[in-house]
């Protein structure tokens, strides 16, 4: 067994699944672990049950109760409860994991705050009240403690420890009044009736020393503090800060009357006139109802009053007068307290008559499956039966707090025992986006499938973030999402390749087209020279892209280019007659020799009549003639071409 001196050691892993990382607080109940969840592959925060409890049912009850009360809540500015467990006696709640510092903290590094950021702070706490009180859920130990904000700015209520069901039963024993002592509403200090409004007197208190960076009240014992709750007007906020609006003020002492119907009837009351004080601080819009001189003196315990006179610097703080008010005090208290007892009493002897009475009465149970937890409470406790909630989990099937079995089944008949045992929804298991950006798209779906949810793919272009890579999801991470929900990942397609259209070319020149393409992100490729009768000399005729085609960036265009109109030389060549006298007739050929190619002509076959032989040559520059008879080179003849053709 664990002790005081004993903590949970690095490396001890509860129920084969949380692996303990290291201590991170402690309360008067419990000690609080970060660990890592090795099922779901994220750390996690654990809330042990201090050994010494563990043992005392009543304390494990409450353990548990807190577990119960949170667990039912989900709200973004509430810290999530995932778990509760026992392993080997270790009573232990698995909770969201949060970086960041406590309010507490945040409060003694900036206080007093500015109005903006004490109005938006207060708004997302009565926002996590709202919910937990529309799900008749009563916190009772609203402090800056028990404030978390995160690395991100975002503020989380926890340690729903002293939480209750509210109820019309909501009352505190005078012996064991709860609640942090300088946070505490009157009610609370009295040990009498808490409800919704006992929360919103708890967070103007907050709101009061994040506006100041100062507690209203102060003394040297929890019970004058606890008085001074009860009796004292609240300092006002700009005696301590100067620079508080008026309509922050009126906020925070309206909050803070000692009279609960003074106060806001509900948390969402509260967040309306933070919003209007947010847009319009210096306009007075709040409405105060003041206690008047002749309101009766607030009720008090006798507990109370026997730990004041029990304690010497309370004695000597109170004067002869007061001491006259006290007592007249406590004789209405007295009077009160005996008929409270006989009401307590006359219970008790009415409920154990009836109980001899109803010994042998046959009871049917009725069927109270998927029924809401408050009507099968109500329908239960018609006939007589007791509840008894065994346990609360999560079901597919079932909204939160709708019954899931009971025991006994419906229709059976029961005497002796009376008690219903319920086994309570907690709804559909929820589940956190996990956090996937930046990563491969492969990694991410294998992610997204072990936090127990689906996904699909949708791609878009970015300058930026490589092709593959996930950009975002939708849900975004840490939004909790029931099992098998759809996460839409988000994939970079890469930098997105635009499409350009080509332009038109012709008529320019070769450098005018490398400057207009280049403008345009896009290349002039090769060039192609040919002659052309109309298109000037060194002027596109023609390109390899359409005209308005659409190309990526980059792309290469060939063109032809045009030499203008060709030019032709011609040269007359003589030939005399190169037959022998003896022959008749002959075969002349006549080969033309320019710019290094050789081509026949003249090929024919002559008699003597036929020279002289004129035959008219085109090319240009330097050339050679080549005459040959019957296949044998008889002479050649070089000359340049000068004269153009007609």
């Amino acid at each position: 067994m664990r002790g005081d001196y004993e903590m949970l050691q690095q490396g001890v892993v509860l129920s084969d699944r949380y692996e303990i990382v290291e201590k991170i607080g402690s309360g008067g109940m419990s000690i609080v672990y970060k660990a890592k969840c090795n099922k779901l592959e994220r750390y996690v925060a654990v809330k042990v049950l201090r050994d010494e409890f563990c043992s005392d049912e009543d304390f494990v009850k409450k353990f548990k109760v807190e577990a119960q009360s949170a667990a039912s809540l989900s709200h973004h500015n509430i810290v999530n409860i995932y778990d509760v467990g026992n392993d080997r006696k270790i009573y232990y709640i698995i909770m969201e994991y949060l970086e960041g510092i406590t309010l507490k903290e945040y409060i003694k590094n900036k206080a007093p705050l500015s109005d903006v950021e004490t109005i938006k702070i207060a708004a997302s706490i009565a926002s996590a009240l709202e919910h937990a009180h529309h799900n008749h859920i009563i916190h009772r130990d609203i402090k800056p403690q028990n404030i978390m904000i995160t690395k991100d700015g975002i503020a989380k209520v926890a340690d729903f420890g002293i939480a209750r069901v509210a109820t019309d039963k909501t009352i505190v024993a005078p012996t064991n009044a709860s609640g942090s002592v300088h946070y505490i509403s009157p009610e609370q200090a009295r040990g009498g009736f808490t409800d919704e409004k006992s929360d919103l007197y708890s967070l103007g208190i907050t709101m009061y020393e994040m506006a100041t960076g100062k507690l209203p009240y102060q003394a040297e014992s929890p019970v004058s503090v606890a008085l001074l709750h009860i009796h004292e007007d609240l300092p006002k906020p700009s005696e301590k800060n100067s620079n508080i609006s008026p309509c922050l003020e009126s906020i925070i002492i309206k909050a803070t009357m000692k009279k609960s119907q003074f106060r806001y009837d509900s948390a969402k009351e509260l967040i309306s006139d933070l919003k209007k004080a947010n847009l319009s601080p210096e306009e007075d819009f709040v409405n105060l109802r003041v206690l008047d001189d002749d309101a009766p003196t607030l009720f008090m315990s006798d507990n109370d009053m026997k730990k004041i006179w029990n304690d010497d610097d309370n004695q000597q703080e109170f004067e002869e007068k007061d001491k006259s008010i006290l007592e007249r005090i406590v004789i209405f208290s007295g009077i009160i307290s005996a008929i409270i007892l006989v009401s307590i009493v006359t219970f008790f002897v009415y409920n154990a008559i009836k109980d001899r009475l109803n010994f042998n009465q046959e009871i049917i149970i009725p069927n109270v499956e998927g029924m809401l937890l408050s009507e099968a409470k109500v329908i239960l406790d018609e006939r007589g039966l007791d509840v008894n909630v065994t346990e609360i989990r999560y079901d597919d099937d079932f909204k939160m707090n709708y019954i899931i079995d009971q025991t006994p089944d419906k229709d059976e008949t029961v005497k002796d025992d009376k008690i219903v045992s319920l086994i309570v929804s907690k709804g559909k298991e929820m589940f956190e986006v996990p956090q996937v950006v930046n990563l491969q798209f492969n990694n991410a779906e294998k992610l997204i499938a072990n936090a127990h949810l689906t996904h699909k793919m949708q791609v878009e272009y970015h300058d930026t973030i490589p092709r593959g890579v996930v950009i975002r999801t939708y849900p975004e991470e840490g939004k909790s999402l029931e099992k098998g929900s759809t996460v839409t990942i988000i994939v970079s397609n890469g930098k997105e390749e635009k499409k350009i259209g080509v332009p038109d070319l012709k008529e320019l020149t070769v450098q005018q087209a490398v400057n207009k393409l280049s403008e345009l992100n896009l290349v002039l490729g090769s060039r192609t020279y040919i002659n052309h009768d109309t298109v000037p000399k060194g002027k596109i005729i023609s390109q390899t892209v359409n005209v308005g085609e659409q190309v990526k960036e980059g792309y290469i265009i060939d063109v032809t280019v045009s030499e203008g109109k060709k030019i032709v030389l011609v040269e007359t060549i003589n030939i005399n007659d190169i037959l022998d006298v003896a022959q008749n007739e002959g075969l002349v050929k006549v080969a033309l020799v320019n710019e290094g190619k050789e081509s026949t002509v003249f090929d024919k076959l002559l008699k003597h009549e036929d020279f002289p032989l004129s035959i008219n040559v085109t090319g240009k520059g330097k050339a050679t003639v080549k005459i040959y008879l019957n296949n044998v080179f008889q002479y050649e003849k070089s000359f340049v071409f000068n004269k153009e053709a007609n």
